[in-house]
């Protein structure tokens, strides 16, 4: 089915919806119809034109509702034509009837001008697909007969025909409104379809871009996740060598070079790191393990960042009394990943004279379950309440004055917030400009059958 027969059977459901309200408001003419022509020619003739009303009326009523049955399968001209039909029908019923009447009854002018009204306003029923011209003609007859025969039995002067000038202007201002409702909403839909058609063609291309733009996310985030060893060998080759050059020269300006060359490569396999990862996270290639570890351990391996602290010359406290006793399921590098990369932050932004503490405490516990809170707070630069919502956003920083200041890709959040969700955890910051901050994650572990020193 096109969207144009489409639209022509929603217009015609409309139609019939109008028609089967007026149906109600036709309902007294055939008793009125029954009424006056039974007075002028008998009962008989009475009896006889109701029942011709009433089954028109009801015999287009039962038309209608057969339509909206079986509307996805009709044939709308034909409906359309057989409605014509039914309107042409019923005005020449109305129109005979009240001819009849006017020649039969010449006294009663009350009468003959509500039958003159019920048989102009038949044309409430107007078919608006019809031609304008038998439109005319069909409301132009009833009218001109009715005329002729008031003016044969001598009730036509100037308040009769202002009368039928009257309804007949009634009449045809409801046959306007039709025809003019029709094409409004005929155009309204088509309208509509036009615009549901470009929505889904939009909608569909959006889609189709979209998959292309995750398959290059994806083809991008493989090809670096395969690079890892090709990128991170030459990276150590240079470190090695430059290590190599600073122990093994006496020359002071060498050996500069040679730290030169150390930190920078440092810099940049840290940096090289970080996207590996991501990339290895966005690409789905990154598994958590559970091997049973004791947290405690965890956090003496962080001792290294005392004398990272030191030489920056920041107090740096670590705080692992309320860490949980025994060994407990979990990945331990991951998890020193994440510690290791909300430290390195908290030190790259606390400045001389400055303090760092992390802490681990449990939150919840039962006999097989534990869940702890892991904290490093610091008294840095702090951020605002604008940047609290992108801190853990890949290749976001505060702004890009700290950018040019501290360096960095951004991504450490980033990954650690990826791996704390792979872990089942929560995390989360917050801090004041100027007054230092503080980043903590939740993470729940499964306890082991006994603690790790047993086992050995």
């Amino acid at each position: 089915m096109t969207s144009e027969e489409h639209i022509r059977r929603k217009v015609l459901l409309y139609w019939i919806s109008m028609e089967d309200r007026l149906y109600l408001f036709r309902c007294c003419f055939p008793l009125a119809l029954a009424v006056t022509t039974a007075s002028a020619s008998g009962l008989t003739s009475g009896i006889g034109w109701l029942f011709a009303a009433i089954a028109i009326d009801t015999g287009t009523l039962f038309w209608r509702r057969s339509i909206r049955r079986r509307i996805v399968d009709v044939d709308t001209e034909k409906c359309w034509r057989d409605a014509g039909i039914f309107h042409v029908a019923a005005v020449a019923t109305y129109t005979i009837a009240g001819f009849n009447w006017v020649l039969g009854e010449p006294d009663q002018f009350v009468v003959t001008a509500i039958v003159l009204g019920a048989s102009l306003m038949t044309h409430c029923s107007w078919v608006p697909t019809m031609r304008t011209v038998p439109n005319i003609l069909a409301l132009a007859l009833p009218f001109g007969l009715i005329l002729f025969a008031a003016d044969s039995a001598g009730l036509l002067n100037t308040t009769s025909l202002l009368l039928s000038i009257m309804l007949l202007g009634t009449t045809a201002v409801i046959m306007h409104f039709n025809r003019h409702k029709y094409f409004e909403t005929f155009a309204q839909l088509q309208a509509e379809q036009e615009l549901t058609a470009r929505l889904d063609q939009a909608y569909e291309a959006a889609l189709i871009e979209k998959e292309r733009a995750e398959e290059a996310n994806r083809s991008k985030s493989a090809f670096l996740a395969t690079m890892s060893h090709e990128i991170r060998t030459p990276m150590n080759a240079i470190m090695g060598f430059s290590d190599l050059v600073m122990r093994m020269s006496d020359d002071p300006k060498i050996r500069e070079y040679g730290q030169y060359i150390n930190d920078a490569s440092l810099s940049l396999l840290t940096v090289l790191n970080d996207v590996l990862d991501f990339s290895k996270i966005e690409a789905d290639r990154i598994e958590i393990e559970h091997r049973p570890v004791e947290l405690a351990a965890i956090f003496e391996s962080l001792l290294f960042w005392v004398g990272r602290a030191r030489e920056r010359k920041i107090e740096f406290h670590i705080e692992a009394s309320g860490l949980p006793e025994g060994t407990l399921f979990a990945d331990e590098g991951r998890l020193r990943q994440v510690l290791s990369n909300m430290v390195s932050n908290a030190l790259k932004f606390t400045p001389e004279g400055g303090k760092v503490w992390l802490r681990g405490n449990v939150v919840s516990s039962d006999d097989g379950n534990v869940r702890v809170r892991f904290e490093v707070e610091d008294t840095g630069i702090g951020f605002s309440d604008e940047v609290a919502s992108q801190l853990f956003m890949p290749f976001v920083q505060a702004n890009g004055d700290i950018a040019k200041t501290y360096g960095g890709t951004g991504l450490g959040l980033a990954i650690s917030a990826k791996l704390v969700g792979l872990m089942g955890g929560r995390i989360g910051a917050r801090g004041k400009s100027g007054q230092g901050a503080l980043f903590w994650f939740e993470v729940p572990f499964v306890r082991a059958s006994m603690p790790l020193s047993r086992t050995a």
